[in-house]
C-alpha cells in the first residue's frame, strides 16, 4: 500500500503536470477526430527498425487499406500530420503525448506488449496515458484482463494477435530438424532453463536466435556445449531458413506479450513447445498442435514436452493461418474507421 501510495504521489508531482500542460496545449489544435481517416500514422523509434517491433510497423502498414505510412523517431517528436496514429509500444504513446499534444485530437491506437514498470513508467504513469488512447491493442486476453483490473477502460481494449506473414514463413516439412529457441536477452527469458534442457538432451541439437545474450554473465556455460549453437547476427530477412532447420521451437518465457517467434515458428510449421504466458495458451491447443507448460516448470517437466513434439504428425501451420498481416491490419483499419 506505502509503495503504491509513493508510486502515485511521484506521477502527481514528476509527470502528470506535464501531461495537463499538452492537454492544455491540445485545445489550440483542431480536432479531426470525426474526419475522413485520410492518413494513418505507424510510429516507432529509428532503432527499432531492425527489430521486431520495426518489422511490425512496417508490415501493419504495408497491409493496411487506409493511407498509411511508417515514422520512426529515437525521440518520439515531430510526429508528422494525420488523422490517425498507432503505437507500437505503450510508452512511446506517453511520450508523444508530451511531444506533440496535438494528437490527443486524433484518432490513437496503443499496443500494450506486457507490463514492464520502472520508476519513471510506472503503472499508474501508464494507465493514465493509456486512458487517454481511443483503443488500446491486447496480444492476448490475458492483457486485456490484467489491464481491466489496474484500471484500463475496458470499452477500450480490444484482444488482436499480432501477424504474421503466410508468404514470408513457408511450410516446412517436420522430420530431420532440431530444436530452437528465438529472443534477444532478458532475464524473463528464463535462460536457465535453457541451459538445464541444452544440457540434459545431449542427443538434439540446439539453436538460439537473438541478439545480446553475450550480456548474460552465465551464457558462456551455454555457449559451451556441444550440441549448441548461436545465431547472433542473424537478419530478419533470414529467419524464414532459421525455422525452416528447426522441428521444434522451444519458448521458456516467463512473460511474454507474444512472443512473436512462437507465431512465426508455427506458421513455418514448427511444433512449439512454450510456457503458459502470452497468447501461447490462446494459439496453441495442448497436445494438438503444440505443447504448454508452467512458468516455473523445470528441465525435468519440458524435456518430455520436447520429446513428444518431435512425434506429433498434425500440420501446425494450418492452425494459425488466420493470423496473417493482412488479418490484423484489416481489424486495425476497423479501429481507426469506428
Amino acid at each position: 500500500m506505502e509503495s503504491n501510495l509513493k508510486e502515485k504521489l511521484y506521477f502527481l508531482f514528476f509527470h502528470k503536470w506535464k501531461y495537463l500542460w499538452a492537454i492544455f496545449r491540445s485545445k489550440f489544435s483542431a480536432s479531426t477526430k470525426n474526419n475522413k481517416m485520410d492518413s494513418v500514422v505507424y510510429v516507432a523509434r529509428e532503432k527499432d527498425k531492425e527489430w521486431i517491433f520495426g518489422a511490425k510497423v512496417r508490415r501493419l502498414s504495408k497491409n493496411s487499406t487506409l493511407n498509411a505510412r511508417t515514422y520512426y523517431h529515437d525521440k518520439l517528436r515531430n510526429l508528422p500530420e494525420a488523422n490517425g496514429y498507432y503505437f507500437i509500444y505503450q510508452n512511446y504513446f506517453c511520450r508523444c503525448i508530451r511531444s506533440t499534444p496535438s494528437i490527443l485530437n486524433k484518432k490513437n491506437i496503443v499496443m500494450f506488449t506486457h507490463p514492464n514498470w520502472d520508476k519513471k513508467y510506472s503503472k499508474t504513469h501508464v494507465v493514465w496515458c493509456l486512458n487517454k488512447a481511443d483503443y488500446v491493442i491486447c496480444l492476448n486476453s490475458e492483457i486485456k484482463m490484467y489491464l481491466t483490473q489496474i484500471g484500463v477502460r475496458p470499452e477500450i481494449l480490444k484482444v488482436v494477435h499480432i501477424g504474421t506473414c503466410s508468404t514470408f514463413f513457408q511450410h516446412n516439412e517436420r522430420g530431420e530438424g532440431d530444436v530452437g529457441f528465438c529472443s534477444s536477452f532478458h532475464l524473463r527469458k528464463n535462460p536457465k532453463l535453457i541451459y538445464d534442457i541444452v544440457k540434459n538432451m545431449p542427443h538434439r541439437n540446439f539453436h538460439l536466435i537473438g541478439q545480446k545474450w553475450d550480456n548474460y554473465e552465465g551464457f558462456s556455460t551455454i555457449k559451451n556445449l556441444p550440441n549448441f549453437k548461436y545465431h547472433e547476427e542473424i537478419p530478419y530477412e533470414n529467419y524464414p531458413e532459421m525455422y525452416s532447420k528447426l522441428d521444434v521451437l522451444v519458448s521458456p518465457s516467463l512473460l511474454e506479450g507474444g512472443p512473436v517467434p512462437v507465431l512465426e515458428a508455427m506458421m513455418s510449421n514448427c511444433v512449439p513447445v512454450a510456457s503458459k504466458t502470452g497468447y501461447c495458451t490462446d494459439v496453441i491447443n495442448h497436445n494438438t498442435n503444440g505443447f504448454l507448460f508452467d512458468v516455473d516448470a523445470t528441465f525435468e517437466e519440458v524435456v518430455p514436452l520436447i520429446e513428444k513434439a518431435f512425434e506429433l504428425k498434425s500440420d501446425v501451420r494450418s492452425t494459425v493461418l488466420p493470423y496473417t498481416w493482412e488479418n490484423c491490419a484489416k481489424t486495425i483499419d476497423g479501429l481507426f474507421l469506428n
